[in-house]
């Protein structure tokens, strides 16, 4: 029969290993949804919620079996974990969105410029104002709804200026398209974030065994 030394050291083990599994894996679909601005609420915030708690709460037999250096050494290596499997999961989504939309060029419709007008001025180094900033508002209709917004241009516009504009689902105007540039920029940083876990994970093991785990 294991000893009762060995069946704690079990125990810690695996309160680590859920410390860490568990937010981690509820923590990726999160950062997925809140990477593409989607509402992360109902079951997904409550697993998350619940996924907290399993860390905190498995993290405890840890603390009381590490020394105060060990644990610290160990909560290092486990946030940098953490941050490593969010840092892929949010770079990945990233450039799959930017796929998705390079791919798939979004509906646009023509629109009508109206009441620009000066928004401010932009501040200069040393104190003071520079140039000014302008909006308008853009006028269009979908389906037989009316939309209108304002946003930000170079320059002002005459009323009645004809233009279109892109739309993403419900309607609304798109602010801007990502560049395909970011397929690239996001592929490598995902990449990264998946090369760097396994070498957290293991310095993070390493320390874990130097603290008796």
């Amino acid at each position: 029969m294991a000893s009762s030394k060995e069946r704690d050291r079990r125990w810690a083990r695996t309160a680590a290993a859920a410390a860490l599994t568990v937010p981690a894996a509820a923590g990726v679909p999160a950062v997925w949804a809140w990477s593409q601005d989607e509402p992360v609420d109902g079951r997904l915030a409550w697993l998350c919620a619940a996924a907290l708690a399993v860390g905190v709460a498995a993290w405890v037999p840890l603390r009381r079996r590490a020394g105060r250096g060990a644990h610290t050494a160990i909560c290092l290596w486990a946030v940098l974990l953490l941050t490593a499997v969010w840092g892929t999961a949010f770079a990945a989504a990233q450039a799959v969105h930017t796929v998705r939309v390079r791919a798939h060029e979004p509906r646009s419709v023509p629109a009508v410029v109206t009441h620009c007008r000066v928004t401010g001025q932009l501040p200069v180094e040393g104190g003071g104002l520079g140039a000014r900033t302008y909006g308008c508002t853009y006028r269009w209709s979908v389906d037989g709804q009316q939309f209108d917004e304002e946003r930000p241009v170079d320059g002002p516009y005459p009323d009645g200026h004809e233009t279109r504009v892109w739309l993403e689902d419900g309607g609304r105007m798109v602010t801007g398209r990502p560049s395909p540039l970011g397929v690239p920029f996001w592929s490598v940083l995902a990449l990264l974030g998946l090369a760097a876990a396994p070498y957290f994970a293991v310095r993070l093991a390493g320390r874990a065994r130097e603290a008796g785990l």
